[in-house]
């Protein structure tokens, strides 16, 4: 199991759409302001997870290789970064 969360941030003027993709397949298309709090089965391995946000002509990605250990679940905690404009290249991993 893969759980993908950003909790709702802080104060931001407009929202923005965002999208996060898993192994290339969209998982989630939506708001930015919103948060994002997603789940599924993935099979054991290293995943890569994907996520977009659009500024109008302007789009900022970042990618994340995500390993999944059989029988076990892994949370994937997203953190916006207001200094870079996208989410930060060292996210929080947790496996339980």
């Amino acid at each position: 199991m893969l759980r993908i969360v950003f909790p709702k941030p802080g104060f931001f003027l407009t929202d923005v759409r965002t999208i996060v993709m898993l192994d290339g397949g969209v998982v989630y298309d939506g708001s930015f302001l919103g948060g994002i709090d997603i789940s599924g089965g993935v099979a054991p391995g290293i995943h890569t997870v994907t996520t977009r946000i659009e500024l109008g002509v302007f789009a900022r990605e970042r990618s994340y290789a995500v390993e999944v250990p059989t029988g076990r679940s892994v949370t994937l905690h997203l953190e916006y970064s207001r200094f870079w404009g996208n989410f930060s290249k060292s996210p929080k991993i947790v496996g339980s």
